[in-house]
């Protein structure tokens, strides 16, 4: 093969991997090889990451334990709905969708308005009611901190991407992939994990006033700012 021919298999090949990316939906990234992101992309989405991780254990977490107080207090059908979102978020793990999430939170917050209206219009717990409450409590905590932690990270990130510049083709497809999915999942991240903090502080004031130990919590950030 002479030199010309190479020439013109090297700008084939180039111009074929240009169309595939384009064709995957990365738009005019193709463009930008050569070209480096603004910020350092590779820690920002090694945040992420972590981030996505403890949204989808957290919220599986919280949603068990409001199975689990739904159990406590007789409501069999929101208990059901829980442990049926929370297998589905972990069955998706960290690909699930931003609207997936979103649709998740609006049922955990119907569900945890039951649960809470239920208990705070209960006339006596008995030993084990209190004890199953208590449990769930137990449970539902550290998933509060968890999410809450995330959601500081989650806004951080979101800051740190939207100042860090496009990524290019050099960071990795992932890191552009990833580029596209914190400023949609960042935001659903925070509401839920928002959603998760307050109905373990509603819940937990409900529960002390009947006598029902509540886990502390000083380890959780305030999330007002948010």
């Amino acid at each position: 093969m002479n030199m010309q021919r190479r020439h013109f298999v090297r700008i084939a090949l180039g111009s074929t991997a240009m169309v595939s990316l384009s064709g995957c939906g990365l738009g005019n990234l193709a463009g930008m090889a050569g070209r480096g992101g603004g910020g350092d992309w590779s820690s920002i989405a090694n945040s992420f990451r972590n981030v996505l991780d403890k949204a989808v254990e957290g919220v599986a977490a919280t949603q068990e334990s409001l199975a689990m107080l739904a159990d406590a207090l007789g409501l069999k059908q929101e208990a059901a709905v829980m442990r049926g979102e929370a297998e589905n978020i972990k069955s998706k793990g960290t690909s699930f969708a931003a609207s997936e999430l979103e649709e998740t939170t609006n049922k955990t917050a119907d569900t945890q308005s039951r649960i809470t209206e239920k208990l705070a219009q209960a006339q006596s717990l008995n030993a084990q009611e209190k004890a199953e409450i208590g449990k769930a409590l137990v449970n539902y905590a550290p998933a509060a901190v968890m999410l809450a932690l995330a959601a500081v990270d989650a806004a951080s990130a979101i800051g740190d991407a939207s100042s860090a510049g496009t990524p290019s083709i050099q960071d990795g497809i992932e890191i552009v992939n990833l580029a596209t999915e914190i400023p949609v999942k960042g935001p659903a991240i925070i509401q839920f994990a928002k959603l998760s903090v307050q109905g373990f502080k509603d819940l937990g004031a409900i529960a002390k006033e009947n006598d029902i130990a509540v886990p502390a919590t000083d380890d959780m950030p305030d999330l007002g700012k948010l």
